[in-house]
């Protein structure tokens, strides 16, 4: 229900995660225009992101993940949305990538939030563009944490863990992750698809780590218009990635 972020506010009044200002948990002003652009990851099939890892919207991220601040699954999703209407828009439309994959957490992540985070988010994004979620993919095997790990280590560290259930469908899938860092984790996602059948047509996240991002080539919004996300209403990858 879109009214309760500003229902919440009245009756515990929030501050923003960036800069503190009371009455909302992120105000307007440490919201970043929403720019979905081209990551510059080496592979065949595309990935787009958002924006870019850090300041407000790095600030957001970790509130929502890490402090359980769920009143930021709309404006999160707003970017979410945006990236994922680019993605389809370059293949045609909805209907062009019709289903959306979300990639899997940790079980103990999991836990620690109070369930999967992303999961919340495409919940909010495959309604405003039309889609159908399926999350077929999930890890096998434990992992080290990947915070610090080089590029090679990264993926090393995921080889061959994902599994996905066998394709139900010839419709194309996109896959769906909140951050971009080196791209092991939606390499090891599509490789873990494809093994299983479905067809993946690309990649979209949030936000993607500075030297990831292709500012030269920014792709074209099915629409012409990249929404410019201004309230805090509701509204770490077989393809080489790396």
């Amino acid at each position: 229900m879109r009214f309760l972020p500003d229902l919440m506010d009245l009756v515990l009044p929030s501050s923003c995660v960036c800069c503190g200002l009371a009455g909302r948990v992120w105000c307007p002003g440490c919201q970043p225009k929403s720019e979905p652009e081209q990551v510059a990851l080496a592979g065949s099939t595309s990935v787009v992101a958002a924006g870019e890892y850090g300041g407000g919207l790095r600030s957001a991220l970790l509130a929502f993940k890490e402090r359980n601040q769920r009143v930021l699954v709309g404006p999160l999703a707003a970017y979410l949305s945006d990236a994922v209407d680019v993605a389809c828009g370059r293949l045609g439309g909805p209907a062009g990538c019709a289903i959306l994959v979300p990639v899997p957490s940790t079980r103990a992540a999991a836990r620690q939030r109070g369930g999967d985070h992303l999961l919340r988010l495409v919940a909010e994004v495959a309604p405003q563009n039309g889609l159908e979620v399926l999350p077929v993919l999930r890890l096998a095997g434990r992992g080290r944490d990947s915070v610090g790990l080089s590029a090679g280590d990264r993926a090393a560290n995921l080889a061959n863990r994902m599994r996905a259930a066998p394709a139900t469908t010839d419709r194309p899938v996109l896959l769906v992750d909140d951050i971009v860092t080196t791209g092991a984790t939606l390499s090891e996602a599509s490789r873990a698809l494809q093994a299983a059948g479905w067809q993946v047509c690309g990649a979209s996240v949030i936000a993607a780590t500075k030297l990831r991002r292709a500012r030269a080539t920014p792709p074209a919004s099915s629409n012409g218009v990249h929404r410019h996300v201004s309230t805090g209403q509701t509204h770490d990858e077989g393809l080489a990635f790396t």
